[in-house]
């Protein structure tokens, strides 16, 4: 049985922040960090397996779930942010962090930047981004000049159902209550007449104008001192775009990630702790036991 989150609302860093904690905070805390345009709700397919062993926090995001927009999103906030967040609940203390896609990448910057701070850190289907060109440089920032000042509204779907068909169109692995539950914990109502649209900002869309320097991230997951693992979906793009141009053994090496911490999901996508959620929460139990 999926057992009921405790909601809270906080102020970090002056925006009010969403959190979700599952379980008995007397137990070992364990930090879930949700992934681009998730929310940390979508944590409560793996909670039911983890709940009995640890205490469970997951924030939304500035900008995401029910947590505050915010006037720019700019990506060293989320590090500021987390930090603050385990101020709240694990003051001086080193932490576990398991972080999903965007996430994940946050947890493993974090670590670097602040070592005494991580104890362990699993990442879900994170492995920085692609690496870029130079190149790209003048159409990546004109592209944000473009988005930025179109004044674009947020697309309004119109209907429950019409945000469902969106949901599943991006999910198409996920049973159709499934597919309802995210469409609640994403979404919500506009107006009177049935209408929804997606509760992230919608400036989390726009082109990020700085270029991508994945040298950058190595320079920082090489001060990682923490224990690192790490876990793939064998269907996932992302597994695909990593090993071809050999992200996944460039991590294993420089993050220092044993075998017995590497570990693949079968028959599955990026969603993983939503697609096999308790095959994903054995990883977890296995990686921090």
């Amino acid at each position: 049985m999926i057992s009921m989150p405790v909601t809270k609302t906080v102020k970090i860093r002056g925006l009010n922040t969403h959190i979700q904690e599952w379980g008995d905070s007397s137990k070992p805390l364990l930090m879930l960090l949700h992934g681009w345009m998730d929310c940390g709700a979508t944590y409560k397919y793996v909670s039911q397996y983890l709940v009995n062993d640890y205490f469970l926090v997951a924030p939304d995001w500035r900008g995401f779930g029910g947590t505050d927009h915010a006037q720019s999103y700019w990506f060293p906030d989320y590090f500021a942010d987390l930090e603050k967040i385990l101020d709240l609940y694990a003051p001086k203390q080193a932490v576990n962090l398991v972080g999903h896609s965007m996430g994940g990448n946050i947890a493993l910057m974090y670590a670097g930047i602040h070592p005494a701070r991580v104890s362990k850190v699993l990442s879900l289907e994170a492995l920085g981004m692609a690496p870029t060109k130079s190149g790209e440089a003048p159409e990546k920032y004109r592209r944000w000049m473009r988005e930025i000042t179109s004044d674009a509204p947020t697309k309004i779907y119109p209907s429950f159902d019409a945000l469902c068909a969106s949901v599943h169109k991006g999910n198409p692995r996920l049973a159709p209550d499934i597919i309802i539950e995210l469409a609640t914990m994403w979404g919500e109502g506009v107006g009177d007449q049935g209408a929804c649209r997606l509760k992230h900002d919608h400036a989390h869309r726009y082109a990020n104008p700085v270029r991508y320097n994945f040298d950058d991230v190595l320079e920082v997951w090489k001060e990682v001192s923490a224990k690192v693992g790490l876990v793939m979906a064998r269907d996932s793009s992302f597994f695909q775009r990593f090993s071809e141009f050999g992200r996944i053994e460039e991590a294993k090496r420089v993050l220092r990630i044993a075998d017995t911490d590497y570990f693949e999901v079968e028959q599955c996508g990026h969603m993983l702790h939503i697609e096999q959620p308790q095959v994903t929460a054995n990883c977890i139990l296995e990686f921090f036991k």
